[in-house]
């Protein structure tokens, strides 16, 4: 489905029982050891590649013919319900990527003094775990490594630990306690303990050289935190709705955008020599008043200080700005309006009119934010230019401009003078028709292949097309159709799946398959971020085991909205082609890297796009992919189904398709859609 979703996540994970593919090239254990498939390493040592049997706690060899067993392969134990304790035997050196991923019962996991490195996700959704020894001699944990543990309390980092990977402990919602033993670790990278909504204590490394984004974002119970040196830099939202923090002994030369967001009891914060920037909103709805600047600080971004309850700021002596009239904030030269602040900050009333000293031509974006209560600003003469957002979010209801300044369009946007007419703005011509009584003109549906069309309906009359109301009862079918494999019963198999596009960035939660068991909604963890790139990481997790894992078992009709990439992809061309170029290449086979995420009502694709792909999905073409379902957003109608980027297509036919969708209101209406019919033909040879 073409699409961005910014409502996006965080997410992951629950319980996944899946079918699992046999490694090429692995070989059964002699007995003793017979639950367990393994590669030989090129020193003659021994990975583990599959736990073949159902034991709750399986003795894991250290080795097997006389040859060291040194690590637990990729995806080893993943999905597996019945591991509740694992020991790991000394002489394991590593555990591999998604290892352990989705043991939502996994309990304890006792690990070794050999081990020096823990894969990406390796515990990832092992929503039960409450014990991960980790001791000295590890020295890398991989990204999402412990990834929505939600059980996990406390966790001890050694002091051999020199890496820790991107969103490492994200949504361990319980983590009240994580320690850095050792200095050796010098950056917290992007997410660490994000939605670790109970993290009340962390004690940091003191050679750490910067904070990434998100790190702390949604840690609620946080109080304070303290790094002894002078960071590089502070990141986006890096304590974004800290809302205990009251006590941050932290410095940088950055200060990200709004890197304090929602921190509401932290009523002081020491800028400190050696600060060189401070972003937009970094104090967004936080607590600090009154705020100091040294002058190493030479760079202050449009609305820094927006959307904050600074009332005071004062400048140390400063090469790049000053303040006049202790409240309002310019460049050096006195000729940029950077923000203003009340004239006494400690009034019960605010005064209710503001005027501009002469000698300023430009005013930013957002310098009135910090001026509640003011409701007129008068402008001097001298000013030459009102920049967009200048009065957004400001209280401003009148402004007095000089009719020779350039007045941004966006100017007031957010403000109480939104409905400001620009005087530059030209006349619109009236629109025809204005009683509505010219009708719309209806399009042609059908083909326009003519004899070129490639699609026999006899072929594909067996292929289901799942509408919204027959998607639950088809969900158990596939429910059904895993119970043939696994012993447990299908309805504790709820998952979440997740996956990234590799040409154009593309983020959907692949959310467990809809059972309704009530009993299972509270514990399908289902955290969204709101920019591409933090989802991007998330959403990357874990993506190629399970696509290794899952079947389908039905042949399906999908859709999917498109991309003009995809349509020149399709038609052989470097220009978006029309419906007639598009027909002239029926019968192309091509690869799309992009679609990998389908719908089942052309109602939803069409929402997304001009052009709809009609896409005949086999059940042996979407295993040969690993392709999976299902995405079932809970509370609304989109059900999508998974498709691994490798897709290859053939064009089968194109037109013109009626759609009956609902306009913007939720009223009935048709829509007309170009369309191509495709079948997929599996994967595309490497």
């Amino acid at each position: 489905m073409k699409r961005p979703r910014i409502q996006l996540l965080l997410a992951l994970a629950l319980v996944c029982a899946l079918l699992f593919s046999v490694p090429a090239g692995a070989e059964t254990l002699e007995t003793g050891a017979s639950d367990f498939l393994y590669e030989e390493n090129e020193d003659g040592s021994l990975t583990l590649t599959a736990y073949t049997g159902n034991a709750e706690q399986p003795v894991i060899p250290d080795e097997i013919d006389g040859k060291k067993v040194t690590e637990i392969g990729d995806s080893c134990f993943a999905g597996l319900l019945t591991v509740k304790k694992v020991r790991v035997p000394e002489g394991i050196v590593r555990i591999g990527d998604y290892a352990f991923e989705c043991c939502g019962c996994l309990n304890k996991i006792y690990l070794p003094d050999s081990l020096e490195s823990i894969g990406e996700g390796a515990f990832s959704g092992c929503v039960n775990l409450v014990l991960a020894d980790m001791q000295e001699g590890i020295r890398t944990i991989g990204r999402g490594a412990f990834l929505t543990c939600t059980r996990l309390v406390y966790v001890e980092l050694p002091a051999s630990l020199t890496e820790v990977g991107e969103f490492a402990f994200s949504g361990c919602a319980n983590l009240a306690q994580a320690v850095f033993h050792g200095d050796a670790v010098t950056v917290i990278p992007d997410r660490l303990f994000y939605g670790c909504e109970r993290l009340q204590q962390v004690t940091l490394p003191q050679e750490i050289t910067s904070i990434g984004k998100r790190a702390f974002e949604g840690c609620e119970s946080l109080r304070s935190l303290y790094a002894a040196p002078l960071l590089a830099e502070i990141g986006t939202h890096a304590f974004g709705e800290c809302k205990a923090l009251s006590s941050l002994d932290i410095s940088a030369a950055v200060i990200g955008t709004e890197a304090f967001a929602g921190c509401e009891k932290m009523s002081y914060f020491n800028v400190s020599e050696g600060t060189e920037r401070i972003s937009y909103r970094a104090f967004m709805g936080s607590g600090v008043k009154d705020l100091y600047l040294p002058g190493s600080v030479t760079e202050i971004e449009e609305g820094a200080f927006a959307d904050s309850s600074i009332n005071s700021l004062s400048v140390d002596e400063n090469p790049a700005y000053q303040m006049k009239d202790d409240r309002f904030l310019l460049t050096a030269d006195g000729k940029t309006l950077l923000a203003c602040f009340p004239e006494d900050p400690y009034a019960e009333e605010p005064a209710p009119e503001l005027t501009v000293p002469e000698g300023v031509e430009n005013i930013a974006g957002y310098a009135f934010t910090c001026v509640w209560g003011t409701e007129r600003v008068i402008l001097p003469d001298s000013v030459q230019k009102v920049s967009a957002h200048a009065f957004t979010n400001s209280s401003v209801m009148e402004a007095v401009i000089p009719d020779s300044a350039e007045v941004d369009p966006e100017a007031f946007l957010g403000s109480a003078m939104e409905e400001y007419e620009d005087p530059y703005e030209e006349e619109q011509a009236p629109e025809e028709d204005p009683d509505g009584s010219a009708e719309e003109a209806v399009p042609e549906t059908g083909s326009i292949a003519g004899g070129r069309s490639l699609f026999d309906p006899e072929k594909y009359a067996g292929y289901l097309t799942i509408t919204n109301d027959e998607f639950e009862s088809w969900s158990e079918k596939y429910l059904d159709y895993y119970g043939q494999f696994y012993p447990l019963d299908p309805q504790l198999m709820p998952y979440i799946m997740m996956y990234k596009g590799e040409v154009i960035p593309h983020y959907v939660p692949m959310t467990y398959v809809q059972n309704h068991d009530p009993s299972m909604w509270d514990r399908a963890l289902s955290r969204f971020g709101d920019d591409f790139e933090e989802t991007y990481k998330v959403m990357n997790h874990g993506l190629f085991t399970e696509l290794r894992r899952s079947k389908m078992c039905d042949d399906l009709v999908l859709y999917s909205g498109v991309y003009d990439s995809q349509l020149m992809a399709a038609a052989g061309t470097d220009t978006v082609p029309g419906l007639e170029q598009l027909a002239d290449a029926i019968g192309n086979t091509f690869t799309d890297p992009v679609m990998i995420s389908t719908t089942t009502d052309p109602a939803v694709a069409c929402n997304f796009s001009d052009t709809l792909f009609v896409i005949y999905a086999s059940r042996e073409a979407m295993e040969s992919l690993g392709a999976i379902s299902i995405d079932s957003f809970i509370h609304t109608n989109e059900k999508e189904i998974l498709m691994c980027e490798k897709a290859q297509y053939r064009i089968l036919d194109v037109g013109v398709m009626a759609v009956e969708s609902t306009d913007e209101m939720g009223e009935p209406e048709t829509v007309y859609r170009n369309y191509l019919t495709v079948e997929l033909l599996g994967a595309a040879a490497e």
